[in-house]
């Protein structure tokens, strides 16, 4: 019975969103759409301090939509501080229902709601968590940037092109709608939680360059992590990406391949102002993947794989993640 009304909540919370997002799209539809590329953002996959930052929120078309999309991450990590210490696996599976609107011509909102699916495999047990996680909210502020003119080109009663270059804004937030459980935080690896448990802030800088078929998306964010109600802090995060991209266009369809960099830097946790040793860390990943467009629906999966690593003082190790989403354009 619990479980019911459980799966109604997280129902009911996924179709909130559809009624939030679709009217702000109706009112948005005399804005003309973006013609520059989308931008690598983040998604919190877990909602804890071993997401990546680096994560899209976006897709290679700066578009309006709303989809589903399904995140796989899996890490291993030592269950306990000594060098034979045995071994856990956890494997992170998050569904996420996401979406862009248009509020005004320079202005766009996502939103993100995650729902988490984590196991953890020991060599006696086994553990499951899953739930709702953190949702987050950020809105965009578009600086746009156009063509200079020739010093005798008439420019009376024309309309200034845009150029290939184009800057965004991101200011947000990450709720605290997930589970937070301390028992877990004390674990090799804390971020087998399907929340913090504190609301967070989202800062972002991302330019953008598209000319001919050939794009480039670079992004640049710092998350301010707040303290929970268990005096459980989570370290504060800096994460970048960027993606290059080549559209090759067909009769009614596109493909856009790409490969990028992304990374992620994580301060230390604190527990009671107190900072936790071997908690902090940083990671570079690189990614390969694509999307597929057709009419108004755009496929994309991609693969994101470390380069180099060093997290919890190496005690944990990120393997590998994949993802794949479905949007319906606006």
């Amino acid at each position: 019975m619990i479980k019911d009304l459980q799966n109604i909540n997280i129902k009911a919370v996924l179709i909130g969103l559809l009624f939030f997002l679709i009217p702000l799209q109706n009112e948005a539809k005399s804005i003309p759409p973006h013609e520059h590329s989308a931008f690598e953002f983040f998604c919190d996959l877990c909602g804890c301090s071993t997401s990546s930052g680096s994560s899209s929120f976006g897709t290679l078309g700066n578009v309006s939509f709303v989809g589903v999309r399904y995140i796989y991450q899996d890490f291993k990590s030592k269950d306990g501080i000594f060098s034979n210490s045995p071994t856990s696996t956890e494997r992170f599976n998050t569904y996420q229902l996401w979406g862009r609107v248009p509020i005004s011509e320079r202005f766009s909102l996502n939103a993100i709601i995650p729902y988490q699916d984590l196991k953890r495999e020991f060599e006696d047990r086994s553990e499951h968590r899953n739930g709702l996680g953190d949702m987050s909210i950020i809105g965009w502020y578009q600086f746009k940037f156009y063509k200079k003119k020739a010093e005798n080109e008439d420019d009376a009663n024309e309309e200034r092109e845009l150029s290939a270059h184009q800057l965004n804004f991101g200011l947000g937030a990450k709720l605290p709608t997930g589970a937070f459980e301390e028992g877990l935080a004390n674990r090799v690896n804390p971020g087998f939680q399907v929340g913090t448990g504190s609301f967070d802030a989202v800062f972002s800088l991302m330019h953008t360059y598209s000319r001919n078929k050939v794009g480039v998306n670079t992004t640049a964010t710092y998350y301010l992590k707040t303290e929970n109600k268990n005096e459980y802090r989570f370290g504060n995060q800096f994460s970048f990406a960027s993606n290059v991209y080549y559209n090759v266009p067909f009769e009614k369809s596109a493909l856009s391949p790409f490969i990028g960099v992304s990374g992620d830097v994580y301060d230390s946790i604190k527990q009671f102002g107190e900072a936790l040793q071997g908690t902090n860390g940083n990671i570079v990943n690189g990614t390969l993947g694509s999307e597929f467009m057709v009419d108004k629906f755009i496929v994309g999966a991609n693969y994101t794989f470390p380069i180099n690593q060093h997290l919890f003082g190496d005690n944990v190790t990120s393997k590998n993640r994949f993802t794949i989403y479905l949007n319906y354009v606006l």
